[in-house]
């Protein structure tokens, strides 16, 4: 079922989901994959995050509280240009219309993933947003 092949041990992921659920199995799921998963449910908290510890990526759903992750999106894109940094990122998101996908990419998001996923596609997406692997 999974493509264990793809190499993504050793990365560190930030995950910003209000929903439990969102966020208990995307851990599972790169626990699988030896990649440590941070979580967080806000924008503030996952802002926070980022500002103590470089994340390799980023994914977060776009219906957060009191922030969207639109927000978030630009706040870390100014910190990373503060930091001269680039932490890619990723919408995972309930919001699925082909609106919703293009105001992600502008914010700069990196890829747009609607849920639910499928767990290949996203171990896929992770691994060319990590730079672990080049798609043809």
């Amino acid at each position: 079922m999974y493509n264990h092949s793809l190499p993504l041990n050793g990365l560190r992921v930030l995950v910003v989901d209000t929903d439990l659920d969102s966020r208990v199995l995307l851990t599972m799921v790169f626990e699988e994959y030896g990649v440590e998963t941070i979580a967080a449910t806000s924008a503030f908290e996952a802002l926070e995050i980022v500002k103590q510890v470089k994340p390799d990526l980023l994914i977060s759903e776009i219906s957060l509280p009191n922030e969207d992750g639109y927000s978030l999106m630009r706040k870390v894109k100014a910190l990373e240009k503060a930091r001269q940094v680039e932490i890619p990122a990723m919408a995972l998101t309930t919001y699925n219309s082909e609106d919703d996908r293009a105001h992600a990419l502008s914010v700069g998001f990196e890829k747009h993933l609607p849920k639910p996923f499928d767990i290949d596609e996203l171990i896929t997406t992770v691994a060319c947003l990590t730079r672990q692997v080049q798609l043809n």
